[in-house]
């Protein structure tokens, strides 16, 4: 997925390390698939795994992120795009870090109240990057997945993915269009060159 830079108050990543927004496109991971993590440990996925979930937690029908795979999605990611994986990894461990500090426990053992305290913390400590790396794949892990999209659906209705799917056409007259049939081509032909292959 390409990021486009926000106008206005966007920051510029630091200096001494990649801006993750224009490494990711060279990354296509799928969404919504089963994976294992191939870049991080079990105790950095699980502080991962806990960071997303308390990023988007389960509400009504919704699961939450950490259970749709997004931390996995996040490790692929990264394992496609190694300049961004001292990015992540440096953040886990101080999410971690923060963790042991003010509760005593590991980030994935503290409750929910306890790890948004603590990404709060993390974040007023001034890594927006790693923060905002993070939360965007999160989001696109999430709203991406299929057990979330059918979720949103039953709720309001909206399709997700009716952009690649389309949607039914409601019968109509189709003697309405004639008028358009008729009118000339508004393109020319071009005679020159080599001929385009389909």
């Amino acid at each position: 997925m390409a990021y486009d830079r926000k106008q206005g108050q966007h920051q510029v990543a630091q200096s001494s390390r990649p801006d993750y927004r224009l490494e990711v496109g060279r990354a296509e991971v799928p969404l919504g698939s089963p994976r294992d993590f191939v870049v991080l440990d079990p105790a950095r996925a699980a502080t991962l795994k806990a960071w997303t979930s308390t990023l988007i937690p389960a509400a009504g029908r919704r699961p939450d992120a950490g259970s749709v795979g997004a931390a996995e999605y996040i490790d692929a990611t990264v394992h496609l795009v190694p300049s961004i994986r001292p990015v992540l990894i440096h953040a886990i461990d101080e999410v971690e870090r923060l963790a042991r500090t003010t509760t005593r426990r590991g980030f994935s053992e503290c409750s929910a109240e306890e790890r948004e305290a603590i990404l709060r913390q993390f974040l007023s400590g001034g890594d927006r990057d790693a923060f905002s790396m993070v939360s965007d794949f999160t989001y696109e892990a999430y709203y991406g997945h299929p057990k979330v999209l059918a979720a949103i659906e039953a709720k309001s209705g909206w399709r997700g993915n009716a952009t690649m799917t389309g949607s039914p056409i409601a019968p109509f007259d189709t003697s309405q269009l004639e008028r358009v049939r008729e009118l000339p081509p508004r393109y020319r032909i071009f005679e020159g060159g080599p001929e385009v292959k389909r």
